[in-house]
């Protein structure tokens, strides 16, 4: 078995001493939220993510360049200048040109005009983009569209800045994710229509999932979507409701707390720095590395890291007894959440919980009086989602749908789904041939 082919167990960083041992936790991949700071625009989010899907840019060239240049075009082929001005009203003066095609919110991706937060936010759907080939829109246009899509595209020039710097911690997402934006790549205007409330699903869904999968890492197998239930927004949550009581909102707000120890813990055992190429793995491929491993010294690194991390944080906390280098790596971890239960850093895992709430959460969570807090979808979330579960289909059957619904982290219970139901017959995109799941088809809207 040669070194090569398990680099990165061999190459996990693992002080050897107490003064090597960072003093402070920090986050760098898989999560875009921070303690602080977490603000961040939208339009600059989507221009970003739609530039690492493209692999195109366009740099050093205004708006105002891009409309004097289709002002010329326009002139050199019209020869009218009132007609310019009836043009300029419409798509320039309030930027709805960038309605026209996906490719014109490359402007709001370009240096300048998207900060720190915005670039950590989209890098974590270019992460679960990881490597698809470039789109290309094909958007059904009239001939002047065309003509100020052809001046912008005589502008653009390949980029492959955005690359991915870390393996997907949930393949099974990343792979609905990718196929999703296909659904949605194909259908330009649509895309335009709910690009931001697709990436608001999945920047939630992913948080989600990814916290629920933490402590699974010992398997050494990619995660599977994790039971987490939601209702819809109109419907009553009573205490009755054992999965929407126990398996939603408060199992995801009790996952939560892992998040960040044991995030920082694996920037701590990611491949040495200098790695030619080396991207960030996940906690279970580590696992899965160091099982499949025949270096001796493993067991031994991973508890002298264990015990020097223990003393440089000033933990009691005791260890499992260890006869093997996954059992040390389990004590690793197990250190990882204690540092957090006391103290300052309690508070500061708190305050991060509070920051992923707020921030990509929010929309999927209601307070209902009694019942506490429940996770929730609207309408405008249940339509998009079925549209993309359905995806080329014609139309799936029921059941088919609520199994594409979970694939993407989204599960139901029987009350709710007799409720997505009568929500379908009431917009008119499902057939019934029977009352029970199996003969209800149900259809896209668009």
């Amino acid at each position: 078995m040669t070194i090569d082919k398990f680099q990165h167990p061999i190459n996990i960083n693992l002080p050897q001493s107490t003064e090597s041992v960072p003093n402070k936790n920090s986050l760098n991949s898989y999560l875009p939220i921070r303690t602080k700071g977490n603000d961040f625009d939208w339009n600059a989010v989507i221009g970003l993510v739609l530039r690492g899907l493209m692999r195109k840019k366009i740099e050093k060239y205004t708006y105002e360049q891009f409309t004097n240049d289709c002002k010329l075009a326009f002139e050199a082929k019209l020869g009218e200048e009132e007609f310019w001005d009836v043009l300029q009203e419409m798509y320039f003066d309030n930027k709805d040109i960038f309605s026209v095609s996906p490719e014109l919110l490359l402007f709001r991706a370009q240096k300048g005009e998207f900060s720190a937060g915005d670039a950590r936010v989209a890098s974590m759907f270019t992460s679960l983009l990881q490597s698809s080939p470039p789109k290309k829109f094909d958007a059904k246009l009239n001939f002047i569209e065309k003509e100020m899509l052809d001046t912008l595209r005589n502008k653009m020039s390949d980029d492959s800045s955005l690359k991915t710097t870390e393996k997907p911690y949930l393949p099974f997402l990343s792979d609905a994710f990718r196929e999703d934006l296909k659904f949605l790549s194909n259908r330009p205007k649509y895309l335009l229509n709910e690009i931001q409330s697709f990436l608001s699903f999945y920047g939630f869904t992913y948080t989600a999932q990814l916290s629920l999968a933490l402590p699974d890492w010992r398997t050494g197998k990619a995660p599977s979507e994790k039971p987490l239930y939601f209702i819809m927004d109109h419907e009553r949550a009573s205490n009755e409701r054992i999965h929407v009581k126990n398996h939603g909102y408060r199992l995801f707000s009790e996952s939560t707390a892992r998040l960040f120890p044991m995030m920082t813990m694996l920037e701590l055992l990611q491949p040495e720095h200098g790695i030619k190429e080396a991207k960030k793995v996940p906690l279970w491929e580590i696992a899965k590395n160091i099982e499949e491993s025949n270096r001796e010294d493993l067991s031994q690194r991973l508890e002298n890291f264990a015990r020097a991390f223990r003393s440089q944080r000033q933990l009691n906390t005791s260890f499992d007894e260890a006869n093997s280098a996954l059992d040390w790596l389990n004590n690793i971890v197990k250190l990882a959440i204690a540092q957090f239960s006391v103290g300052e850093r309690f508070n500061i895992n708190k305050r991060y919980m509070l920051e992923v709430e707020k921030t990509l959460a929010s929309h999927f969570i209601q307070s209902r009086g009694r019942s506490g807090r429940v996770l929730v979808l609207n309408q405008d979330y249940i339509i998009l989602l079925t549209n993309l579960v359905v995806g080329e289909n014609e139309k799936l059957r029921f059941h088919e749908l609520v199994s594409g619904f979970r694939q993407r982290g989204i599960f139901v219970d029987k009350q709710t789904e007799q409720e997505l139901i009568k929500f379908y017959e009431r917009i008119g995109n499902v057939e019934r041939m029977s009352d029970s799941g199996d003969a209800v088809y149900v259809r896209k809207t668009i």
